[in-house]
C-alpha cells in the first residue's frame, strides 16, 4: 500500500531574513515542521555566520529551486585583514597573522576593479561541494585529499562601501553570478593587497531578484506561526517569483493541457532554443517551456495539474498569477 504523505500542500516561496548561527536547512525544517508542510526545501544555501535573503520553497516550488539556484546574487561583506582561518570566515581557528597594512581608498579601489567581471576562483576547502557524493567539508575533516579545480565566475559589482584603517576591516558591495564563494574573494583582495584575510560578515541582499526588503525574520515567523500552521500561508509569494530573470510566453487551454501531457506544440520559428516562462493569456503561471529553431515548443517543467489550478484536479488552487495553493487542511509534521 503506497504511504499517504503527511502535512499539507503548501506551495509558494517564503523569503526568510536567515539569523546568523543557524544553518540553512535547520531554517527549512524548522518551518516546514512548524508549517505542518509536505515538502520544502530552498535556492541555495548561507553559511552558518551568513545572514539575509534565504528563498525557502515549498511543494510545486520545490521543482524550481535549481533555478533560484542559477541565479544571481547580492551581498554586503566584511573583510577582516591580518588574520587567516580554516574556514576563510569567522567560525574557523585562527591558521595565520599578519601586522596592520596601509590602507588608501585608491589602493582598494584599485584591487576591487581588479578583482570584477570574469575571474577565476579555487572554491574554499571547507564547502558543500561533492566529491564521490560526499561534502568537502566532511572528507576534509576526514583527511581526504579532495581536488580543488579553478571555475570562472562573474563579478558585476564589487564596490567599496567603506573602511576602517585601524581596525584593518574593509566593506564591500558584491553583485556577482551563481557560483561566486564571497569567502575566497575576500582571501582574493588581502593576497592582492599583500596580507592574508578572513569574512567577518555577509549578509545577502539579493537571490534572483527576491530582495531583502521582501524577506521576514525568522523570529518573526515562528511568532505568527504560534497561530496554526497556516498562519504564514499569507506570506507565501507566487511560484514564479523564482524565475523573473527568464522570458515568458503565452497559451491558450488547449496548449497549455497538451504541454502538461508531455506533448509538443507549434509555435512562431524563433531561432531561440532557451527556457521560458508558460502562461495562460489570462496570466496564470504552469511551468517552463523550451523551444527550438523551427518553433516547436515543449515542456521543460511543468506545475502539476493540482497546482496549474486545471479544472476537474483535485485540490486545485485558484487561477491567477501563479498562485500559490493554499490549504486549510490539517496534517501530521513531518
Amino acid at each position: 500500500m503506497a504511504r499517504r504523505k503527511q502535512g499539507r500542500p503548501v506551495h509558494g516561496v517564503l523569503v526568510v531574513d536567515k539569523p546568523t548561527r543557524l544553518s540553512s536547512n535547520f531554517v527549512v525544517q524548522r518551518l516546514k515542521r512548524r508549517m505542518r508542510a509536505e515538502k520544502a526545501g530552498h535556492t541555495g544555501a548561507l553559511d552558518p555566520m551568513a545572514t539575509g535573503v534565504l528563498p525557502v520553497v515549498f511543494g510545486e516550488a520545490t521543482k524550481f529551486s535549481q533555478y533560484g539556484l542559477d541565479a544571481d546574487k547580492a551581498y554586503a561583506a566584511t573583510i577582516q585583514l591580518g588574520q587567516a582561518t580554516t574556514t576563510l570566515d569567522a567560525d574557523g581557528d585562527a591558521t595565520e597573522e599578519r601586522a596592520p597594512i596601509p590602507l588608501d581608498e585608491p589602493r582598494i579601489r584599485d584591487v576591487l576593479k581588479r578583482l570584477s567581471g570574469v575571474i577565476t576562483q579555487i572554491p574554499p576547502l571547507i564547502s558543500a561541494l561533492k566529491q564521490d557524493g560526499k561534502p568537502w567539508y566532511k572528507l576534509a575533516r576526514q583527511g581526504v585529499e579532495i581536488e580543488r579545480r579553478p571555475r570562472e565566475v562573474t563579478i558585476y559589482e564589487h564596490r567599496l562601501v567603506g573602511f576602517d584603517a585601524h581596525a584593518q576591516t574593509i566593506d564591500v558591495l558584491i553583485r556577482c553570478s551563481k557560483g561566486t564563494y564571497i569567502r575566497s574573494l575576500a582571501e582574493s583582495v588581502a593576497h592582492e593587497l599583500g596580507t592574508v584575510a578572513h569574512l567577518s560578515a555577509l549578509r545577502r541582499l539579493d537571490a534572483g531578484g527576491l530582495e531583502l526588503s521582501e524577506a521576514v525574520p525568522l523570529q518573526v515567523l515562528e511568532e505568527r506561526l504560534l497561530g496554526g500552521p497556516d498562519a504564514c500561508d499569507e506570506l507565501l509569494l507566487p511560484i514564479d517569483g523564482l524565475l523573473a530573470h527568464l522570458p515568458r510566453i503565452d497559451f491558450d487551454e488547449d496548449d497549455r493541457m497538451t504541454l502538461i501531457q508531455g506533448k509538443k506544440v507549434f509555435g512562431e520559428p524563433t531561432g531561440l532554443c532557451h527556457t521560458m516562462r508558460a502562461y495562460l493569456r489570462d496570466g496564470a503561471f504552469f511551468g517552463l517551456v523550451q523551444s527550438d529553431i523551427d518553433g516547436i515548443i515543449s515542456a521543460k517543467r511543468m506545475l502539476s495539474p493540482a497546482a496549474a489550478g486545471m479544472r476537474g484536479s483535485s485540490d486545485s488552487g485558484p487561477e491567477g498569477q501563479a498562485c500559490p495553493m493554499r490549504s486549510n487542511e490539517d496534517g501530521s509534521n513531518s
